[in-house]
């Protein structure tokens, strides 16, 4: 009897920290995933006069990228994987991409609710603004962004992906 009082008390112990462990993980991971632009109007008009220019950086006459991270988010590692994309997978060279941070964005005219984020400009015109795909793990099996990349879709319109659920880090306030 003494030997399966023992068993019960390890299972019991065993499933309490199973459980409990669950439960941190999760909460520690959803703590990063979430909807882009959550409880913000990130679609306000004054968007529109967003420009590639503003960044310091000459338009050119196809796709160009701007990848915004910011310093210390732990979605910069999926974020990454994404990017080396870009160059393998979308035949988009490097002199195409740039890296900006939010300040930066800001400072030209955009406000971003989260990063990482990706902007993507064709002819110097904003095409898409947001995660690089939905999801926990960002993974890049769901891009989001193939299509645009790929110009096998034409947006009516910038879109200011403010509803896909990816990780993210929220952007603080910028004084």
């Amino acid at each position: 009897m003494l030997h399966q009082h023992k068993v019960i008390l390890l299972s019991g112990v065993f499933i309490s920290w199973l459980v409990l462990t669950s439960l941190a993980l999760f909460n520690f991971a959803g703590e990063y995933y979430g909807e882009f632009a959550a409880d913000t109007n990130w679609q306000s008009p004054a968007q529109s006069t967003f420009s590639l220019s503003a960044l310091g950086i000459a338009v050119g006459q196809s796709i160009q990228v701007v990848h915004v991270r910011e310093d210390n988010c732990i979605c910069n590692s999926r974020a990454a994987l994404h990017q080396q994309q870009f160059s393998s997978l979308y035949d988009l060279p490097k002199q195409q991409q740039f890296e900006r941070n939010v300040q930066h964005i800001a400072a030209a005219g955009l406000r971003l609710p989260a990063t990482p984020a990706v902007l993507i400009f064709n002819g110097g015109a904003l095409l898409y603004a947001g995660p690089y795909a939905t999801g926990p793990l960002c993974s890049v099996s769901d891009s989001l962004i193939a299509p645009i990349l790929r110009q096998q879709i034409t947006l009516p319109a910038t879109w200011f992906n403010a509803e896909a659920k990816a990780c993210r880090c929220v952007v603080k306030k910028l004084t």
